[in-house]
């Protein structure tokens, strides 16, 4: 299950946090692992409904969880979605909160990202949710991970795409995130590029 959530800090905007926030999730071994590359400004629940109703499928954060939801897929004879599980990230020492995806073709390829609770709220309530996510294109059997499309601001920009005329959208913003690396390798070794920008997404 997600590790408890961190205490709640209000902020009079979230640009004011924002320059705060790790540029980079850490991956397996502790290693660095993903860029940032989103932002969520809402309440747990409407994170939640404007993704479903975008067509994203939430994949559990227990293992076990997420191996169980893939053998009811299977059983009733549905299209795998919530299955493979999602490995364990870790920002500031926690683990992840959410698992989204959209699969393409079922195991190997979908669109994936995970979102972690900031510990941060600004005066209208809403929380603050850092994301990471990246397009899997096949499977590396050796190792039971996935390889990822290196441009990072694709997956970014296609997240934006399916709420675009979201009414639950308030507005999108594209700000400079100077931690944020260019180019690199993730814990596995995959690399990546990006443009240093994180698309901060804001419900109503």
């Amino acid at each position: 299950w997600p590790d408890p959530p961190p205490p709640a800090v209000y902020v009079d905007k979230w640009e004011s946090d924002l320059p705060a926030w790790p540029g980079r999730n850490l991956g397996r071994g502790a290693r660095p692992g993903d860029p940032l590359g989103f932002v969520f400004v809402g309440t747990r629940w409407a994170v939640r409904e404007s993704l479903r109703e975008a067509g994203w499928t939430s994949v559990p954060v227990a293992v076990r969880a997420s191996l169980g939801e893939g053998a009811r897929e299977l059983l009733s004879g549905r299209r795998l979605t919530a299955f493979p599980p999602m490995n364990d990230y870790r920002l500031r020492g926690r683990r992840q909160d959410m698992n989204w995806a959209i699969a393409v073709r079922p195991v190997a390829e979908r669109h994936h990202f995970r979102l972690w609770h900031a510990g941060t709220r600004d005066k209208s309530g809403r929380d603050l949710w850092w994301g990471s996510g990246n397009y899997d294109l096949s499977v590396r059997w050796r190792d039971l991970s996935h390889r990822p499309d290196p441009d990072a601001d694709k997956e970014r920009d296609f997240i934006v795409a399916t709420l675009t005329g979201s009414p639950r959208v308030e507005r999108v913003t594209y700000v400079d995130a100077p931690q944020v690396p260019r180019d690199g390798a993730n814990d596995k070794g995959y690399p990546f590029r990006t443009d240093g920008r994180v698309a901060v997404i804001e419900l109503r």
